[in-house]
């Protein structure tokens, strides 16, 4: 059973697939909380036209588009990244 262990332990390496887990967990929180501001500035946008101030429909629409533009990006890195390794 020993034997089995240490030749597993030689194929997957401790260091490296702990570095994946660290970045794959910073990059989901930070994509998900930049999508969550995209929903929630979207919200703030809808309410601003509701109540006829164009410039802060104007200020959420702007943050919710760069906040979309940022959730591509990243899926769009990551599909690169993926198919590349």
């Amino acid at each position: 059973m020993s034997g089995l262990l240490l030749h597993s332990g030689a194929v997957v390496q401790i260091g490296k697939l702990a570095q994946v887990i660290a970045y794959s967990l910073v990059v989901g929180i930070g994509i998900t909380a930049v999508f969550s501001l995209a929903v929630s500035s979207t919200a703030g946008f809808l309410d601003a036209l509701r109540d006829r101030r164009t410039t802060r429909a104007v200020a959420w629409g702007a943050v919710g588009t760069l906040c979309v533009a940022v959730t591509l990006a990243g899926m769009v890195r990551g599909i690169v990244v993926m198919s590349t390794k």
